[in-house]
């Protein structure tokens, strides 16, 4: 958890980007009558003490295609996780479990009649039907997530009969690697995932993440607010943030920034710097020979070390520590 995952939660929950992410995973298109809404990831357990606790989905969506639905679960990582097989099992569990809750309520309340083929014990027909639950994690990591990606990478079966292997359950993991898609996947992709990560895969070289602003220039003139944050929390491109400014345009569904003026503010900064320090190294120079000639003349006076660093004191606005070391410098 912490201030990456909100993050990400908050951009991922789009549904442009959810599109995008599941036609690459599938390797083919959705139908035109996808869509998503809303729907309760958070439930409350009790451990074996009978004390409270709680799970939480990063982001849980319905989605409908035609008359068919399925509930997606899709969960955020920055970081490698070495049992996630199992807390996705328990995620899903909590998930199946309130649906034959709410089948059974519903069953109570209205009152219905069992059959013979049906559970009366447990008040659950054989027509009652669960909406399957399909998990996608994207890992936003720099390092590659190798395993575990099942809930068998985690168990140790070493002397077991393969026979005897087959027959434990397992649950897989669908991962996808966020920082590791392909230039041609992006490029595919309607949603803005094609800008955030590829920036992300520029932000070790300073030159190449400004050329490919500058290249996607009619996006990140209005870059939205949620993907600055993924940018700041997922790159070293830090120092960009301070130079925006976010509107919200009408019509725009969230607040919105130039990020290439601000690259444009950190050049001009960087130039005033940059002139300042050489005017400074300037003076400084200039000071430098004042003094030396100061300190030959001294020299050849006959005075001594701490004499002539208390004329250079005197005809300078330097401190004694910062005289002598002029003083040390020119010494002969």
């Amino acid at each position: 958890m912490g201030e990456p995952n909100n993050v990400l939660n908050v951009y991922m929950s789009n549904a442009e980007r959810i599109h995008s992410v599941l036609e690459y995973y599938l390797e083919e298109k959705l139908p035109p009558d996808w869509s998503i809404c809303g729907a309760d990831g958070f439930y409350t357990v009790k451990n074996s003490k009978g004390k409270m606790s709680h799970r939480q989905r990063d982001i849980i969506k319905r989605v409908k295609i035609g008359d068919s639905c399925y509930l997606l679960g899709i969960e955020n990582q920055e970081t490698i996780n070495l049992i996630f097989p199992w807390r996705l099992l328990e995620m899903d569990c909590l998930g199946y479990e309130r649906q034959i809750e709410e089948i059974q309520q519903k069953n109570m309340d209205d009152a219905v009649s069992f059959g013979k083929e049906d559970d009366y014990k447990y008040r659950f027909r054989k027509k009652d039907c669960l909406e399957p639950i399909l998990n996608l994690i994207l890992y936003w990591g720099k390092d590659k997530w190798k395993e575990p990606v099942s809930l068998r990478e985690m168990m140790k079966m070493a002397g077991l009969s393969s026979g005897v292997q087959k027959m434990f359950q397992d649950y897989k993991v669908h991962i996808i690697n966020m920082r590791r898609i392909p230039e041609k996947a992006l490029q595919a992709m309607d949603s803005d995932l094609k800008y955030v990560i590829g920036l992300m895969k520029c932000a070790g070289s300073k030159d190449k993440y400004e050329r490919f602003i500058q290249e996607n220039r009619e996006y990140f003139g209005r870059i939205p607010k949620s993907a600055v944050d993924v940018i700041d929390v997922c790159t070293n491109v830090k120092n960009v943030r301070k130079y925006l400014t976010f509107t919200h345009p009408s019509g725009a569904e969230e607040e919105e920034a130039d990020m290439c003026k601000a690259l444009d503010d950190i050049m001009k900064d960087a130039e005033k710097k940059g002139v300042r320090k050489g005017v400074r190294q300037g003076v400084k120079q200039g000071v430098g020979q004042v003094i030396r000639a100061l300190v030959e003349t001294c020299e050849e006076l006959g005075l001594s070390k701490e004499m002539t660093v208390d004329k250079v004191t005197k005809k300078t606005s330097l401190s004694k520590r910062q005289a002598m070391e002029f003083v040390n410098q020119y010494w002969c």
